[in-house]
């Protein structure tokens, strides 16, 4: 394998592209729910319908993206380009997003729709394109899983720190005891801080794997994209697992912190303190996926993730000791099997090469762009659906059935994705050699081209 000469300054570059994003997307996917719900005045179901309209349009939309990037041809290279010119439209829908216009209630349900889904079209064009350009630096699947830790470690310190900046900033914000004003000037500091990291990775990171000589993708070949590549797919349902569990857990902090620990001020400690242990988890990726191979690792932080809920779960909410410690457990695995995946669905472009003579990396990676979008959507509509069942009722006193439902819905809902998610990785069947023999054969199908 040839040296690809790929700096520590590329690296950051890369890691530093998608922080701001993560705090931004932290804010959409943590917060919206409850935005539309305590503060706008949208009903749960109502608000869940949403989000499924969205997602709907999204597995048309994110996919098309792909392709247009893998379309692309220009002198930045086919993914660049769009990390300096999209992110610019994050600032005025970001702020539209967490607006409360005096409209009547099917109006605000109108807004709400029309704001999410244009905001859901901007992330993708950033997003797709960002994750396909890490196929792109490096065809060494090892090389790969040190890259992508890069972006994972930033997007994970970005989402802690979210986590802890995001409601100081809001009341900070805040006028006159309103929030509606706090929630708006936060989104903007977001989208703002997206469109900088975005342009640092614009200008500091390259292409090197090319595909020169082969063939436009046509729009007409998605679908094949998709359901030809085993690997791939195996990946994408086992990420849906791994999405679940994690935005469950995070999207139920502020509902716990405030309704059975209540004090809503909490969610900030109780979500910040397993930061470090979130970073532990990820830091070590590298290392065990050298030792054990991508796989194995994936399955070793799901199973820890899995044991951390469960003891959560175990604890009751009357435990707060007990909690923080299975809360630290499970952090270690909470985000770690989203880095290794990133570098198998880069994996899986190799693979699909050698099957259809095609690099489609925008294609191929608008699936964990998608992923993240419906993970966040299905998670809010399973939690609305849920609290509608046991009665949840907004800034109220919560009946014990609902602080029962609040519970699970913390703890079980990431148990459970994480069981479901291992058994996706289990069938999954690129090893590290298995990957490089296919590297070696395409790199002698290009030399034989030349």
């Amino acid at each position: 394998m040839k040296n690809t000469g790929i700096t520590q300054k590329e690296k950051l570059a890369y890691g530093v592209g998608c922080f701001g994003q993560n705090m931004l997307y932290n804010l959409m996917a943590n917060f919206l729910l409850f935005f539309y719900t305590d503060i706008f005045g949208i009903l749960p179901a109502a608000a869940g319908t949403i989000l499924l309209v969205a997602r709907m349009w999204d597995a048309v939309n994110d996919p098309l993206m792909g392709m247009m990037a893998d379309r692309t041809r220009t002198r930045y290279g086919k993914f660049r380009p769009y990390l300096l010119f999209t992110p610019i439209l994050f600032v005025p829908f970001a702020v539209a997003s967490f607006s409360t216009p005096s409209f009547s209630y099917s109006g605000k349900v109108a807004w709400a729709a029309f704001t999410y889904i244009a905001f859901g079209m901007i992330y993708t064009a950033s997003d797709v394109p960002f994750w396909a350009m890490s196929s792109t630096i490096s065809e060494d699947t090892k090389e790969r899983s040190s890259i992508v830790v890069y972006p994972r470690f930033a997007a994970t310190v970005a989402v802690s720190l979210a986590t802890l900046a995001t409601q100081p900033l809001i009341l900070l914000f805040s006028v006159a005891g309103k929030p509606q004003r706090g929630y708006q000037m936060t989104s903007l500091v977001y989208a703002i801080l997206t469109v900088i990291c975005f342009l640092i990775a614009f200008i500091f990171v390259k292409e090197r794997v090319h595909s020169e000589g082969q063939e436009k993708p046509k729009f007409s070949e998605i679908p094949k994209v998709f359901l030809s590549n085993k690997p791939l797919l195996l990946v994408i349902i086992s990420g849906l697992f791994t999405g679940i569990g994690q935005t469950g857990k995070l999207s139920m902090l502020i509902y716990y912190a405030k309704y059975n620990l209540q004090n809503e001020l909490l969610y900030t400690l109780f979500a910040g303190i397993n930061i470090p242990f979130i970073l532990i988890g990820i830091a070590t990726v590298p290392f065990l996926t050298n030792k054990l191979g991508k796989k194995n690792a994936c399955i070793v932080y799901y199973v820890i993730y899995a044991a951390g809920s469960l003891g959560f779960f175990l604890s009751g909410w009357n435990n707060f000791t007990a909690l923080l410690i299975f809360n630290c457990i499970s952090s270690i695995g909470m985000a770690s099997p989203q880095v290794i995946q990133t570098a198998m669905i880069a994996d899986t472009i190799e693979y699909g090469e050698l099957k259809s003579g095609k690099r489609n990396e925008g294609t191929i990676f608008s699936s964990q762009t998608f992923l993240a979008k419906l993970t966040a959507a299905v998670t809010s509509i399973m939690i609305a659906t849920t609290l509608s069942l046991v009665g949840y009722v907004p800034n109220a006193v919560q009946s014990t059935t609902a602080l029962w439902g609040i519970h699970s819905l913390t703890a079980l809902l990431p148990f459970a994705a994480s069981i479901l998610g291992i058994i996706p990785i289990i069938f999954y069947p690129l090893s590290e050699e298995k990957h490089r023999h296919i590297v070696e054969e395409l790199h002698s199908r290009r030399m034989a081209l030349d």
